[in-house]
This record gives structure tokens, C-alpha cells and sequence, in this order.
């Protein structure tokens, strides 16, 4: 027997009244009598006589509708005990985040929910946006802090807009860099997609190869002893200690040259609570819209 013929039974020996039992169910009075009938057809008894005085429910009846009340309240429990364990599986959040905004950025969206959750514990991986996104659809991390527009079965959440610089040593002109080493490092496709396409529009020559350095922090020494130059997108919080100089990147057309930063996670996949939770917490962040980071 269905869920919903057992709720038929526990309701309509309630109420003894067929009108009100199919308007708490949402049901004509028709389709109930019929589906009423339908369950008695297949217990092989009656379960419910039709005086002047309205339903009276017979004693395979009155058994039917106890076994209906116990069988809904095992359903009900069995439900809330299933949540109970599955939330309290959840002790841990796996978070992918580059290695900038884990350093500059991240902090501000887990301290304060650490505070209220302190259950919870955090799992971090540290990757290119590139590999984070398919970590995301894989399900190895549970939510990403990715650099740049990824399109795909992901629910998305800007979190903000970086800017783009030249670093050097010192103020140059950009006419000069053709003839300075550039340093490479370590990042997205996304962001190498931007900045290529703003060197394209600014030169009338390829974005130039450069030395790689691993992580972009390996840069900054190498600026200062005059190495050469980044073209970087940094937080407004960036750690300037060597007082470089960072010269804003503009378009042709004036506007400047940024990179959003998106708080991902799978779309069409039932989430835990205490994920959903965590989501909406950092999604209340990024709509009070704190400057980003980056």
C-alpha cells in the first residue's frame, strides 16, 4: 500500500468526515471515495460503514487505522533520525581556494562561522582555479573560491572584482616592457586569458614568454633586485613589504582590467544541512558586499 493510503486512513478516522479529510489532502471528494474504496478492495475487507449519521469505521477498520498512525510515525522518525546521522556526518568542509585567497581573503569568510559552528571543521586545498572547478563537479571539494568565469552545472555567487597591475621596481612606462624580462608564475587559465588579451590590445606583439618562479610570492624578492616585471590581479590587503610599485591596468577604452572571484558549489545535488548552512553564510557575506579580495 502506498504512503498516501496510509495517510487516508489515519486522517479520515479522525475527521469521520470525507469532505474535510479530502481538503487536508488536497484531494477531491470523488477521487478519495474512489482511492477509499481501491484499499479496501485490496485488504479484502470494509473498512469504513456509510450510516445517516455520517462514516463509521468497522473494527478491521479501527485496526487499519492504528496500524496507519504507527506506520506514519515510523516513517516520520526513521526521516529525522536519517537527518540526525547524515548531519552529523558533516564534520568536516572541504574548501578549494587558490593560494591568494586562501592568504588574503578566506580567513574573513571562516573565522565567523567558525565562531558559531565550532564543530565544524575545514579541509583546504590549495589549486588553480582550473583544477578546483573539476574538483567541484567531482565532488572531491565541496565548495570553490575560483578566479575567473567558469560556466557549467555549478551554482555561482560573485563574491567580487580584483584589479589588475604592472609590478616593477620602479614607475615605468609601459612603451618600455618590451625590453624588460617578465616573470611567470603559477595561475588559471582564466587569468592568463585577461591578461594576454590586454597586452594584445595595448602591443602589437604576443604576450611574451616568461621565467617561471612557482607561486607568484616568488616574485616580489625577485622584483626588487630589478629582475623584471608581473602583470598580477592583488587584493586590496596585498602585503606590499618590498614597496613595489604597482601601476593600474586599463583597456584601450579606459575601463579598468579586473577578475571576478565566484563562491561555486554542485548544482543538482542534494547538500548535507550543515554545507547548506555554510553556504548560505558566505553568500549573506558576499550580498553585504565587503570590498574583495581577491
Amino acid at each position: 500500500m502506498k504512503d498516501s493510503d496510509w495517510r487516508i486512513l489515519y486522517e479520515l478516522h479522525k475527521t469521520s468526515n470525507l469532505t474535510k479529510t479530502a481538503n487536508l489532502l488536497f484531494m477531491t471528494q470523488p477521487t478519495l471515495t474512489k482511492r477509499l474504496k481501491q484499499i479496501e478492495t485490496e485488504w479484502g475487507c470494509t473498512i469504513v460503514d456509510r450510516t445517516p449519521k455520517g462514516l463509521t469505521f468497522t473494527a478491521e477498520g479501527n485496526f487499519l487505522a492504528a496500524q496507519a498512525e504507527k506506520y506514519l510515525k515510523l516513517f516520520h522518525d526513521t526521516k529525522e533520525e536519517l537527518k540526525k546521522l547524515q548531519e552529523a556526518a558533516l564534520t568536516e568542509i572541504t574548501i578549494g581556494a587558490s593560494y591568494t585567497y586562501s592568504r588574503y581573503s578566506l580567513a574573513d569568510v571562516l573565522v565567523p562561522y567558525q565562531m558559531t559552528h565550532p564543530n565544524v571543521k575545514f579541509q583546504i586545498i590549495n589549486d588553480s582555479s582550473d583544477a578546483l572547478y573539476r574538483q567541484v563537479l567531482d565532488g572531491s571539494v565541496d565548495v570553490g573560491f575560483l578566479r575567473g568565469d567558469y560556466e557549467g552545472p555549478v551554482n555561482r555567487t560573485l563574491l567580487g572584482e580584483t584589479p589588475g597591475f604592472l609590478v616593477t621596481k620602479n614607475p615605468v612606462e609601459l612603451s618600455a616592457l618590451s625590453g624588460m624580462h617578465r616573470l611567470e608564475y603559477k595561475t588559471n587559465e582564466k587569468t592568463t586569458e585577461i591578461l594576454t588579451g590586454w597586452w594584445e590590445s595595448c602591443f602589437d606583439s604576443a604576450y611574451p614568454s616568461g621565467m617561471m618562479v612557482g607561486h607568484i610570492d616568488g616574485a616580489w624578492k625577485l622584483i626588487d633586485e630589478g629582475m623584471g616585471y608581473v602583470l598580477s590581479f592583488l587584493p586590496e590587503n596585498f602585503d606590499n613589504r618590498y614597496r613595489l610599485t604597482l601601476t593600474p591596468l586599463f583597456w584601450p577604452d579606459g575601463l579598468p582590467v579586473t577578475r571576478k572571484t565566484w563562491f561555486v558549489y554542485p548544482k543538482e545535488k542534494r547538500l548535507p544541512e550543515k554545507l547548506l548552512d555554510f553556504i548560505q553564510h558566505t553568500e549573506s557575506l558576499a550580498h553585504k558586499k565587503t570590498p574583495e579580495s581577491k
